[in-house]
């Protein structure tokens, strides 16, 4: 009996020492040699993407007639929005000697609701071809006439802005208010009347589709100081003032 335990213990003997043995050998090839550890490269965090258009509608005020460089308003204001990033792109589509009506039949236009839709910022100048029908309402003023004209040029505002809050809820959208540019007129006090109120009824239509109103009334004061030379249109300082006068506006949004 003793015969054989002493050849079994001589196996397990030999074999915890290979296992001792391979142990040992392991331990010190991950001391001399440790493996390597995997290498977390941190995830680059994607740039902030600027998105979004600032789309300018409306009339000769928005495509910068009057001043010396040809910058309206709008161009200052989207040079401004896209050097901070809060637009891409500036787009105008404004019309010289636009009337409400016709910026109506402008929203029809597939290429332009697009443009709305993917707008981030919209701004909005008429009605002043309405009421001042170029000059010619002033010399053959008439108030029934002009009144007439006041109601349906509002409800063609109206009818802007639905659209504009419809094809997009999210924008900013302002709409730069009128100024008296015919105070030195006979029937300058009348205008001023006239302008006042539409400035009020827009300033309600505002408050119904979320349009920020800028109001230029007190802008323009001095018709040789604040307009050009055709005593119609903004100058350059007049327009720089209607530039921060919206920027200011739109960037309490954002």
């Amino acid at each position: 009996m003793k015969r054989l335990r002493w050849p079994l213990f001589l196996t397990v003997s030999l074999v915890l020492t290979a296992i001792f043995g391979y142990g040992f050998v392991s331990a010190y090839s991950d001391v001399v040699n440790p493996p390597k550890r995997a290498v977390l490269t941190p995830t680059k965090e994607e740039p902030v993407k600027k998105g979004g258009t600032y789309v300018a509608l409306g009339d000769s005020l928005t495509r910068g007639v009057g001043a010396s460089n040809g910058n309206s308003y709008a161009a200052i204001v989207g040079r401004d929005l896209v050097k901070d990033n809060t637009v891409e792109r500036f787009q105008n589509l404004a019309v010289s000697g636009a009337r409400t009506e016709d910026l109506l039949k402008q929203l029809e236009q597939k290429e332009v609701l697009r443009s709305i839709k993917q707008a981030k910022v919209i701004s909005v100048t008429i009605g002043g071809n309405d009421l001042f029908n170029r000059g010619e309402g002033v010399a053959n003023f008439n108030a029934k006439k002009t009144a007439e004209t006041v109601t349906t040029a509002q409800a063609n505002l109206k009818k802007t802005f639905s659209i504009l809050r419809e094809q997009n809820p999210d924008a900013v959208i302002f709409y730069v208010g009128l100024y008296n540019p015919f105070r030195a007129t006979e029937n300058g006090e009348a205008f001023d009347a006239i302008v006042q109120d539409w400035n009020a009824k827009s300033r309600t239509l505002g408050i119904e589709y979320d349009v920020e109103i800028i109001d230029t009334f007190n802008l323009v004061r001095d018709v040789k100081r604040d307009l050009s030379s055709d005593q119609f249109h903004p100058n350059d300082s007049t327009y720089e003032e209607i530039a921060k006068a919206s920027l200011l506006a739109v960037n309490k949004r954002f």
